[in-house]
């Protein structure tokens, strides 16, 4: 039998014993292996014992103490799981604690005790060590943003069960209009857009594809009518997009003047993957996208106040005028 095996027997053996609660001594425990068939030396159960308790190559870091005064070893506390189900590598455990903190932004969303329920169920049942277990735990590794609950987030684990069983639903919505109506649509996709999230599906009378902001859903209720797949390619659908909006608008090149201090931003975070350089000195960055533009396009735009300027097509400067004028006479009244 290879060397191997017969350690993964003595492991066990020395497992099923430990966890009834008891201390015991090595001799006790080479007694135990010799019954069962196994002859061991006291030496090797010695050895196993602090493979199993510390070893960073087996990954086990079981609980096993050792009372000096009776020479005895036990179980500070009865591990729930022996061998370890995932063997993650150092860079694996690093992107999982990453990934860990990162979710933190999302603890005030009913969902976010679920997710951290299956991240630790990922933690303790994986070869991290004790001490790299202690960072999971750790505050003041990463600062991200929290995003407190909105309206209608409580709606998304039902949403995202009617995707993956391609079940209609039926959505009670009210417009800021203060309209409410329901729709049956096919839904097909949660998405998160400036911390507010909305579901695109396609309109079962029209045939189209429709977005809603789940703030300003009601009420949601899945039919009993499933849907064959859609054929949707979510970077495709938003790829001019500026933000949630998508018309049926075409495309157009916009360029604009950015200042040199805010093109150093620019260059680092792209205001939109289409993003493209056109001009870079000491004076300007020039750049253009193509887009359709939006609310949200202008309200970016004029975000930026007098570190931008639309260079062309005239239809969107002159827009952009006429916004900012208006914004001059509410200050001038």
């Amino acid at each position: 039998m290879p060397k191997n095996k017969e350690a993964l027997k003595r492991y066990r053996i020395i497992h099923s014993l430990l966890r009834r609660g008891y201390k015991y001594k090595t001799s006790e425990i080479v007694e135990r292996c010799n019954d069962l068939g196994i002859p061991v030396k006291q030496r090797t159960i010695q050895n196993d014992l602090k493979d199993l308790a510390e070893s960073t190559e087996l990954g086990f870091y079981l609980p096993i103490k050792i009372d000096t005064r009776t020479k005895t070893y036990y179980y500070s506390e009865i591990p729930s799981n022996f061998f370890p189900v995932l063997d993650l590598e150092k860079d694996e455990i690093i992107a999982l604690l990453f990934y860990n903190t990162i979710i933190n932004q999302y603890r005030e969303y009913p969902i976010f005790s679920e997710i951290s329920n299956a991240v630790k169920k990922v933690i303790d049942n994986s070869n991290i060590a004790p001490h790299m277990k202690e960072l999971f735990q750790e505050k003041r590794l990463l600062d991200t943003e929290v995003h407190p609950p909105v309206n209608g987030v409580e709606f998304i684990p039902e949403i995202l069960e009617a995707i993956q069983n391609r079940r209609i639903i039926q959505l009670v919505y009210t417009k800021f209009s203060g309209t409410t109506k329901s729709y049956c649509i096919k839904p097909i996709l949660l998405k998160e857009d400036k911390r507010l999230w909305y579901i695109v599906g396609v309109h079962i009378k029209h045939g189209t594809f429709i977005t809603f902001a789940l703030d300003r859903i009601e009420a949601v209720t899945h039919m009993d009518d499933e849907f064959e797949e859609v054929c949707f390619d979510v970077s495709e659908h938003f790829k001019y997009s500026f933000g949630i909006t998508v018309t049926e608008e075409k495309p157009i090149e916009v360029k604009i003047s950015f200042t040199p201090q805010q093109g150093n931003y620019l260059k680092t975070l792209p205001i939109h993957p289409s993003q493209k350089i056109i001009r870079d000195t000491a004076d300007e960055l020039l750049i253009s996208v193509v887009v359709i533009p939006s609310y949200e396009f202008y309200s970016k735009i004029k975000s930026y106040g007098d570190q931008a300027t639309i260079i062309s097509p005239t239809s969107v400067k002159e827009k952009v005028l006429e916004e900012l004028k208006r914004t001059l006479e509410n200050y001038s009244n």
